[in-house]
């Protein structure tokens, strides 16, 4: 059975995050689980672990107050885990999704008046950059609604690395329209690029793609402007170690899309058979 892990620190914004995944979880027949961490001290030596800090009984309260919402939310038509632990948020969602293989990580996206929380920047940041499993990351006012129209941010490099099984899960599973994205900055940063374009037609034809080009020199301004004018339901970014959608790229998406965003990567465990 498909497993949907969403990471909570029980604030409105990862709650939203949570109903969101909640919603594809029942759309697509998954597990949810509900994942706490309470965060040590960064000196742990400093500050020695209590009840005061580690209120596990307060902590399952709230997991099931939580769990109670979504199962109203979706007509208890999924089945919902619930699980905290304490540790660093970062290594435990890693670890996490190396022992349950996930289909997907659900989480927040950053919000200014959040900047001192672990969980709705830094962590959803790290996690999308590091976690080898794809990461949907919702925007704090997104709704869950069915992937119906599915784009795929490219930079037309190293082309043979798109992990396109993965891509065709998404699109097969919800019976979605792919458009594919790439935003140049002039006519002639686009063409240079024509021969890629193929190849990765070559790779994704089977799934009748349509391709969108823009010139634009801000790669993230280009796409997600593109995403807002074709009313995109999900946009796939692949996280790269270089060229323009490298990790410092993935941040501009997981913090500034109005649109939820798929962060997927190089060699993907999930995209293996």
């Amino acid at each position: 059975m498909k497993k949907i892990i969403a990471p909570t620190d029980f604030s409105p914004l990862t709650e939203n995050a949570c109903l969101y995944a909640a919603g594809l979880a029942a759309d697509i027949k998954a597990e949810l689980l509900l994942f706490h961490t309470v965060e040590l001290p960064l000196s742990v030596a400093d500050y020695p672990v209590t009840e005061e800090l580690f209120d596990e009984a307060g902590v399952e309260k709230k997991l099931q107050a939580l769990k109670s919402k979504l199962r109203a939310a979706t007509n208890d038509k999924v089945t919902i885990k619930t699980k905290n632990v304490l540790g660093f948020a970062d290594h435990e969602i890693s670890e996490l999704c190396n022992r349950t293989k996930p289909f997907a990580v659900v989480m927040s996206s950053h919000n200014s008046n959040l900047l001192h929380s672990f969980l709705p920047g830094s962590t959803t940041v790290y996690t999308a950059k590091h976690v080898y499993f794809p990461v949907i990351v919702v925007p704090h006012s997104a709704l869950y609604k069915p992937f119906k129209r599915v784009a795929f941010a490219t930079d037309l490099k190293d082309i043979y690395e798109v992990p396109v099984k993965e891509i065709e899960t998404i699109v097969k599973l919800f019976n979605a329209k792919l458009e594919i994205f790439y935003a140049g900055r002039n006519e002639k940063a686009i063409n240079r690029h024509a021969v890629n374009n193929m190849l990765l037609n070559q790779r994704m034809e089977y799934l009748n793609p349509e391709y969108y080009f823009v010139e634009d020199d801000n790669v993230h301004r280009g796409i997600t402007e593109l995403a807002k004018k074709h009313a995109i339901d999900l946009l796939i970014i692949l996280s790269k170690k270089h060229g323009p959608l490298h990790k410092s790229q993935t941040k501009d998406f997981v913090f500034y899309s109005h649109v939820p965003v798929m962060v997927i990567h190089e060699n993907d465990i999930a995209a293996k058979p």
